[in-house]
């Protein structure tokens, strides 16, 4: 007895799909970016894939990657933290004038002085209603001239805990595990928790997100507070490595910060954005300055770099936004 198959006509939809490879560049192309950044820069210097400069690349990202997870968290609730490097560098400076003390004890002072500073901030502009770039462009000068007012020059540390720290670690140093742990922590909390969608809300629309029951003002004060704790914590590693406080450390690295996360594909204007993109945004950033600097490219040049880099970075974002505009312009005329 022989037995007839029949093949059943495919239902509409149920072809096989065919890879949306635009969809999945969409997604990833941060990382794909990475990665030709980093075979590019193996061609330009044999030594960049050596475990040695990697290391280096790392811990150099760590300071500025930490940074980075402070902007990123208020670029996205829709303002500017400009005083991110100079309470770095305040909290340096405190940690390294107070180590007589205890290690433990200068860096929770440290933290909290910046954390200090955040929530003066915050409450400037929630509660003052003063634009984010205004508030934080005085917060930057005020901590720069406490950074000052305590030590004009740099403030050594010898202390044992420190040298300790310092000198753990090969390729991942403690400024790159702290980078890491703060990294997931942040990573884990804008996944899982009810207020990384408010912060996500306020950068879309604020005057909505007010509509529907957030509480802004509190929220706000919330997230230039956080700022000022990673940068305080930020001016510990800091100190751990370089062995000292630095009153002038991290200049220019607040316009480094927003560059790297908008390179990562943070909307600039807010409401939108994914860390651990914006994380690889940071090692981009890096990536070319580490580049540069094994070329032997002249300081002077890499300044003009850099700055091509923050313009091409802001005018990314720009087009990113009229983009999604039309897109959504597009759905509503369909």
């Amino acid at each position: 007895m022989s037995i007839e198959v029949q093949e059943t006509p495919a239902q509409p939809g149920t072809a096989r799909r065919v890879p949306d490879w635009r969809g999945w560049l969409a997604r990833y192309d941060v990382f794909v970016i990475l990665g030709g950044f980093a075979m590019l820069a193996s061609l330009i210097s044999p030594t960049f894939l050596t475990v040695g400069n990697l290391g280096n690349l790392l811990t150099q990202s760590a300071l500025l990657g930490i940074l980075a997870v402070a902007q990123f968290l208020v670029v996205v609730s829709g303002g500017f933290d400009l005083s991110v490097a100079a309470v770095m560098a305040l909290s340096s400076l405190v940690f390294a004038s107070t180590i007589g003390y205890g290690a433990v004890p200068a860096a929770m002072l440290a933290i909290l002085t910046g954390g200090a500073c955040g929530l003066f901030s915050g409450v400037v502009i929630a509660k003052g209603r003063v634009q984010p770039l205004l508030a934080t462009l005085a917060m930057m000068g005020i901590a720069r001239g406490l950074a000052l007012s305590i030590s004009e020059r740099s403030i050594l540390v010898n202390d044992p805990t420190v040298a300790a720290l310092r000198g753990l670690g090969g390729m991942i140093s403690v400024p790159t595990l702290v980078w890491i742990v703060v990294m997931t922590l942040a990573a884990l909390w804008f996944a899982c928790t009810r207020q990384a969608l408010h912060i996500y809300a306020i950068g879309g629309n604020e005057a909505t997100a007010r509509l529907a029951g957030v509480h802004v003002q509190r929220m706000k004060i919330g997230v230039y507070t956080a700022s000022g704790l990673l940068a305080g914590l930020t001016g510990v590693v800091l100190v751990i490595r370089s062995s000292s406080g630095v009153p002038l450390g991290g200049m220019g690295w607040e316009l480094d910060t927003i560059a790297a996360i908008v390179i990562g594909g943070t909307n600039l204007f807010g409401g939108e954005g994914r860390l651990l993109r914006a994380m690889a945004g940071v090692l981009i950033y890096q990536m070319i300055a580490n580049a540069m600097n094994l070329s032997g490219l002249d300081p002077f040049y890499q300044d003009i770099v850099r700055a091509g880099v923050i313009v091409a970075a802001v005018g990314l974002s720009i087009y990113r936004q009229r983009r999604a505009g039309r897109r959504v312009a597009q759905g509503r005329a369909a």
